[in-house]
């Protein structure tokens, strides 16, 4: 199998250009435990340098020291999954009609593009549950009275094209100006900056979504706060980030896809953000979320490859289909907040 070129991750990033985190940046606490050292990119091999992640001994974050200093940052997503558009070509065409298709017939609506299959023929799409996997956000937008909703980290504008077909009016907000392009070409609206535009945003929003972004940020419990004051009293942000206690992690350790070094600032758990973090402005509820996905690319990592070959693919599933997991060891954190 063919291996990843590491010419980019094997070179330093510049110690002018780096940062230390004394603290946590979720708790504020300096009890802390060496959780990984020497950690590279290994997941889109575009970012250079190896880097230390820290396990807080109060709130149970995973968190990188040193790291980047905000202002060079951007460095480390100069080729990412989030500049493409759905146009790229006809295998990707036809992966999303059909995952349209099914999103249509799963949650009785009309997402297109579609392949337009019968309603009595909709048995054919049994088997794909197994593979196509509707964002929990997405399932429960559908049945929520529509109205504006914010996307914060939208990226591409993937998940604001299925919401607009929802019946939303949608917003995204990007700080990747690559992504907003991308976005933009697909007709959509959106804002390009950081988190801290949301500043301007107050009780605005019936509906937030705030997927994988979290994670990314250097200031998270800021970012919760203005996510908080935009949406109105009764309005319902939709969290997801990886989590810190992961089953996924306990078994692969430094090769678990959810670190992302360094694009991964603070990696929360999801006991110490639905107990202490957010019980003072929502009330919470959990989605369930599968792993099988994360194991797979944790695989792929753990064995420095590009693809994965059918063995491979028969321990994850071997590893994922049984798995009887704790909410709180999830792979992902996917929370419902409705604003008190």
């Amino acid at each position: 199998m063919k291996k990843p070129d590491t010419s980019i991750i094997d070179q330093p990033w510049p110690e002018s250009e780096l940062e230390s985190v004394d603290n946590c940046p979720y708790c504020g606490s300096n009890e802390r435990t060496l959780a990984y050292k020497d950690v590279q990119d290994w997941s889109f091999y575009c970012a250079q340098g190896k880097w230390v992640y820290w396990d807080c001994n109060k709130c149970e974050t995973l968190y990188l020291s040193p790291r980047p200093i905000e202002a060079s940052i951007g460095k480390a997503y100069a080729s990412y999954y989030t500049h493409n558009s759905n146009s790229e070509s006809l295998i990707r065409l036809v992966k999303t009609r059909l995952r349209n298709e099914c999103f249509s017939h799963w949650l009785t609506t009309n997402v297109t593009p579609r392949l337009n299959l019968p309603k009595a023929l909709d048995f054919l799409l049994h088997p794909f549950k197994r593979f196509i996997k509707i964002p929990f956000e997405l399932a429960a937008l559908a049945g929520l009275p529509k109205g504006k909703l914010l996307d914060v980290g939208c990226g591409s504008g993937n998940k604001l094209l299925l919401a607009r077909q929802l019946g939303w009016n949608v917003t995204g907000l990007e700080i990747d100006p690559n992504a907003v392009i991308a976005a933009r070409n697909q007709q959509l609206n959106v804002i390009e900056g950081s988190y801290r535009y949301l500043e301007n945003f107050v009780n605005e929003f019936d509906c937030i979504i705030c997927s994988h972004v979290l994670e990314h940020v250097y200031n998270p419990i800021e970012m919760l706060n203005l996510l908080n004051q935009s949406l109105k009293p009764g309005g319902t942000l939709f969290l997801s980030l990886p989590n810190s206690k992961s089953w996924v992690r306990e078994i692969f350790g430094a090769n678990w896809r959810g670190i992302e070094a360094p694009r991964h600032i603070a990696i929360p758990s999801h006991d110490f953000l639905i107990k202490k973090v957010l019980p003072e402005a929502f009330i919470v509820s959990c989605a369930k979320t599968s792993g099988f996905e994360t194991v797979a690319e944790s695989r792929k990592i753990q064995k420095r490859l590009l693809k994965l070959n059918y063995l491979d693919f028969r321990w994850v599933h071997s590893i994922s289909k049984n798995q009887i997991i704790d909410v709180s060891k999830s792979d992902f954190i996917s929370l419902v907040c409705v604003k008190k």
